[in-house]
Protein backbone atom coordinates (compact mmCIF):
# COMPACT_ATOMS: atom_id res chain seq x y z
CA UNK A 1 0.00 0.00 0.00
CA UNK A 2 1.43 3.38 -0.95
CA UNK A 3 1.50 6.18 1.60
CA UNK A 4 -1.23 8.25 -0.11
CA UNK A 5 -3.63 5.30 0.02
CA UNK A 6 -2.71 4.51 3.62
CA UNK A 7 -3.37 8.10 4.70
CA UNK A 8 -6.69 8.32 2.84
CA UNK A 9 -8.04 4.93 3.93
CA UNK A 10 -6.91 4.62 7.56
CA UNK A 11 -9.83 4.88 9.97
CA UNK A 12 -10.29 4.74 13.71
CA UNK A 13 -11.95 1.46 14.67
CA UNK A 14 -13.63 1.00 18.02
CA UNK A 15 -14.88 -2.54 17.45
CA UNK A 16 -12.38 -5.36 17.01
CA UNK A 17 -12.95 -8.95 15.95
CA UNK A 18 -10.65 -10.77 18.36
CA UNK A 19 -7.73 -11.16 15.96
CA UNK A 20 -4.50 -11.22 17.95
CA UNK A 21 -1.67 -9.02 16.70
CA UNK A 22 1.52 -11.12 16.66
CA UNK A 23 4.32 -9.94 18.93
CA UNK A 24 6.76 -9.69 16.00
CA UNK A 25 4.34 -7.38 14.19
CA UNK A 26 3.97 -5.24 17.32
CA UNK A 27 7.75 -4.91 17.43
CA UNK A 28 7.74 -3.85 13.76
CA UNK A 29 5.04 -1.26 14.42
CA UNK A 30 6.99 0.23 17.33
CA UNK A 31 10.16 0.31 15.23
CA UNK A 32 8.36 2.13 12.42
CA UNK A 33 6.85 4.56 14.93
CA UNK A 34 10.37 5.57 15.96
CA UNK A 35 11.05 6.94 12.48
CA UNK A 36 8.88 9.95 13.33
CA UNK A 37 10.50 13.36 13.08
CA UNK A 38 11.90 14.68 16.34
CA UNK A 39 13.77 17.84 17.18
CA UNK A 40 17.49 17.41 17.88
CA UNK A 41 17.12 13.60 17.74
CA UNK A 42 15.66 13.48 21.25
CA UNK A 43 13.59 10.37 20.42
CA UNK A 44 11.29 11.26 23.34
CA UNK A 45 8.69 8.53 22.78
CA UNK A 46 8.27 5.43 24.89
CA UNK A 47 6.01 2.46 24.18
CA UNK A 48 4.39 0.09 26.66
CA UNK A 49 3.16 -2.94 24.71
CA UNK A 50 0.28 -5.11 25.87
CA UNK A 51 0.20 -8.32 23.82
CA UNK A 52 -2.94 -10.28 22.96
CA UNK A 53 -2.49 -12.67 25.87
CA UNK A 54 -2.49 -9.71 28.30
CA UNK A 55 -5.35 -7.53 26.95
CA UNK A 56 -7.65 -9.31 29.39
CA UNK A 57 -6.13 -7.04 32.06
CA UNK A 58 -7.82 -3.97 30.56
CA UNK A 59 -11.39 -4.63 31.77
CA UNK A 60 -10.05 -4.58 35.34
CA UNK A 61 -8.62 -1.13 34.65
CA UNK A 62 -11.95 0.06 33.26
CA UNK A 63 -13.67 -1.22 36.42
CA UNK A 64 -11.12 0.61 38.57
CA UNK A 65 -11.68 3.88 36.67
CA UNK A 66 -15.42 3.43 37.12
CA UNK A 67 -15.01 2.74 40.84
CA UNK A 68 -12.79 5.76 41.50
CA UNK A 69 -15.06 8.10 39.55
CA UNK A 70 -12.64 8.91 36.72
CA UNK A 71 -14.94 7.19 34.21
CA UNK A 72 -18.72 7.58 33.90
CA UNK A 73 -20.81 4.38 33.72
CA UNK A 74 -22.02 5.00 30.15
CA UNK A 75 -18.43 5.29 28.93
CA UNK A 76 -17.38 2.16 30.84
CA UNK A 77 -19.99 0.13 28.93
CA UNK A 78 -18.70 1.42 25.58
CA UNK A 79 -15.07 0.80 26.53
CA UNK A 80 -15.82 -2.79 27.57
CA UNK A 81 -17.19 -3.33 24.05
CA UNK A 82 -14.00 -1.87 22.58
CA UNK A 83 -11.68 -4.15 24.56
CA UNK A 84 -13.82 -7.28 24.07
CA UNK A 85 -12.23 -8.07 20.71
CA UNK A 86 -8.91 -6.30 21.16
CA UNK A 87 -5.79 -7.91 19.68
CA UNK A 88 -3.15 -5.73 21.44
CA UNK A 89 -2.62 -2.27 22.89
CA UNK A 90 0.32 0.10 23.01
CA UNK A 91 0.46 3.01 25.43
CA UNK A 92 2.58 5.82 24.04
CA UNK A 93 4.27 8.33 26.30
CA UNK A 94 6.96 10.95 26.01
CA UNK A 95 9.83 11.96 28.23
CA UNK A 96 9.02 15.37 29.69
CA UNK A 97 11.42 18.30 29.85
CA UNK A 98 9.44 20.84 31.89
CA UNK A 99 12.49 23.04 32.39
CA UNK A 100 12.50 23.68 28.64
CA UNK A 101 8.89 24.36 27.54
CA UNK A 102 9.81 24.66 23.86
CA UNK A 103 11.56 21.29 23.81
CA UNK A 104 8.74 19.75 25.85
CA UNK A 105 6.19 20.92 23.27
CA UNK A 106 8.35 19.66 20.40
CA UNK A 107 8.83 16.30 22.09
CA UNK A 108 5.09 15.91 22.65
CA UNK A 109 4.50 16.70 18.97
CA UNK A 110 7.15 14.14 17.98
CA UNK A 111 5.45 11.48 20.11
CA UNK A 112 2.14 12.29 18.39
CA UNK A 113 3.87 11.82 15.03
CA UNK A 114 5.10 8.44 16.27
CA UNK A 115 1.49 7.48 17.02
CA UNK A 116 0.48 8.38 13.46
CA UNK A 117 3.39 6.34 12.05
CA UNK A 118 2.32 3.39 14.19
CA UNK A 119 -1.31 3.62 13.06
CA UNK A 120 -0.43 3.98 9.37
CA UNK A 121 1.96 1.03 9.58
CA UNK A 122 -0.75 -1.06 11.27
CA UNK A 123 -3.25 -0.10 8.58
CA UNK A 124 -0.81 -1.04 5.81
CA UNK A 125 -0.61 -4.51 7.42
CA UNK A 126 -4.39 -4.91 7.64
CA UNK A 127 -4.56 -4.14 11.37
CA UNK A 128 -7.24 -1.74 12.61
CA UNK A 129 -6.36 0.87 15.21
CA UNK A 130 -7.89 3.39 17.57
CA UNK A 131 -5.95 6.14 19.37
CA UNK A 132 -7.56 6.95 22.71
CA UNK A 133 -6.72 9.40 25.45
CA UNK A 134 -9.46 8.06 27.72
CA UNK A 135 -8.57 7.96 31.40
CA UNK A 136 -9.72 4.33 31.38
CA UNK A 137 -6.62 3.49 29.33
CA UNK A 138 -4.13 6.23 30.17
CA UNK A 139 -5.30 7.84 33.39
CA UNK A 140 -2.90 8.81 36.15
CA UNK A 141 -3.91 5.70 38.10
CA UNK A 142 -2.48 3.56 35.25
CA UNK A 143 1.07 4.87 35.33
CA UNK A 144 2.26 1.77 37.21
CA UNK A 145 0.27 -0.59 34.98
CA UNK A 146 1.93 0.82 31.84
CA UNK A 147 5.29 1.09 33.69
CA UNK A 148 5.83 4.79 33.02
CA UNK A 149 8.93 6.41 34.46
CA UNK A 150 8.41 9.45 36.71
CA UNK A 151 9.48 11.83 33.92
CA UNK A 152 7.07 10.41 31.32
CA UNK A 153 3.55 11.53 30.40
CA UNK A 154 0.88 9.76 28.37
CA UNK A 155 0.19 10.67 24.76
CA UNK A 156 -2.49 8.00 24.57
CA UNK A 157 -3.05 4.34 23.92
CA UNK A 158 -3.29 2.76 20.48
CA UNK A 159 -5.71 -0.16 20.48
CA UNK A 160 -5.08 -2.73 17.75
CA UNK A 161 -6.71 -5.76 16.18
CA UNK A 162 -8.85 -6.96 13.31
CA UNK A 163 -11.69 -4.62 12.36
CA UNK A 164 -15.13 -5.96 13.32
CA UNK A 165 -16.72 -3.56 10.82
CA UNK A 166 -15.32 -1.26 8.17
CA UNK A 167 -15.55 2.41 8.94
CA UNK A 168 -16.55 4.75 6.09
CA UNK A 169 -14.54 7.78 5.13
CA UNK A 170 -16.02 10.96 6.55
CA UNK A 171 -14.69 14.34 5.52
CA UNK A 172 -16.46 17.57 6.21
CA UNK A 173 -13.89 20.07 5.02
CA UNK A 174 -11.79 20.41 1.92
CA UNK A 175 -8.44 22.05 1.41
CA UNK A 176 -10.09 25.39 0.67
CA UNK A 177 -11.74 25.27 4.10
CA UNK A 178 -8.58 24.65 6.13
CA UNK A 179 -5.64 26.15 4.23
CA UNK A 180 -4.50 29.74 3.95
CA UNK A 181 -2.35 30.41 0.91
CA UNK A 182 0.16 33.11 1.74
Amino acid sequence: MDVDTAIRTRRSHKLFDGTAVPTAMLADLVELATWAPNHKRTEPWRFSVLTADRVGLLPERIDAALADGTLPAHKATKLRQVVAGLGAAIAVSWVRTPADPERDREDYAAACCAVQNLMLAAHARGIASYWTTSGAFVGAHLRDFWQLAPNEEFVGAVLLGGAAIEMPAVRTRGVADVARWI
